[in-house]
């Protein structure tokens, strides 16, 4: 089972948002128009690097690449204000999340909401990660599936969209299924205002503007780490465009 040293406090680090070429007819309340998000585990082009991963990893750790990367989706929302309230929901998988592999670039959701702009996104999501090394050293092993458990035991800091507190269960070695909330918004205070942790909390650069195409970016080139022993994954190094 993997390591994943304090990544319920770096989840932040994990994902980004990058626009690519969404349109829209401007004023908010035109027809239901597509909206379809990505996933990818590289880096997006020509980026600004906005944020970084906050935990420790060994000086002695060797790191590598993933060859999978899957992060289970439960159902995405999205809001016109910046503190996340009124969120309309684009799409909901149900009580079993959909896994998806970010090194294949997958769509992660797809709806029809009203076309317009957006300052909030939020997306309910499992807390077990599931990767993949690409090649084999230390205590990774290529092709074996390892597990990290972003949040644990003990933590209960993080709120669904309602606001409502969530209890983190479980650890790497016996992970639990915690469904949580990201919350990538044009002000991370609002909606910090009404009470997310700033752990579960991403800056939107630009409005989410619908019909449109996103793309969540890992960026998680040397993200797969072997530091204490065991192989873990760190949140990768996300970035905006």
């Amino acid at each position: 089972m993997s390591r994943c040293s304090n990544l319920s406090s770096s989840l932040v680090a994990m994902v980004s948002v990058a626009v690519l070429g969404a349109c829209s007819s401007a004023s908010g309340t035109g027809p239901s128009e597509s909206l379809t998000i990505r996933g990818s585990a590289a880096a997006p082009p020509a980026a600004a690097s906005f944020a970084s991963y906050r935990g420790s990893v060994s000086a002695s750790a060797t790191t590598g690449d993933p060859s999978s990367l899957s992060v289970g989706m439960y159902a995405l929302y999205i809001s016109r204000n910046a503190d996340c309230s009124s969120p309309v929901m684009v799409e909901d998988n149900g009580s079993s999340a959909v896994f998806k592999d970010f090194v294949v670039n997958p769509v992660l959701f797809t709806g029809t909401p009203a076309s317009g702009a957006y300052q909030c996104l939020m997306i309910k999501m499992s807390d077990v990660i599931h990767f993949s090394p690409a090649t084999s050293w230390g205590a990774c092993t290529a092709g074996t599936v390892y597990y990290g458990d972003i949040y644990r035991d003990g933590e209960d800091d993080w709120k669904d969209k309602d606001m409502a507190s969530i209890a983190g269960h479980g650890s790497d070695a016996l992970p639990v299924d915690d469904r949580v909330t990201i919350f990538i918004t044009r002000d991370p205070s609002a909606v910090e205002a009404r009470g997310a942790s700033p752990n579960q909390t991403i800056a939107l650069g630009s409005d989410l503007v619908v019909p449109g195409h996103t793309t969540f970016y890992w960026n998680g080139a040397g993200s797969v780490s072997d530091a204490g022993g065991e192989c873990g994954i760190n949140p990768g190094r996300p970035s905006f465009h």
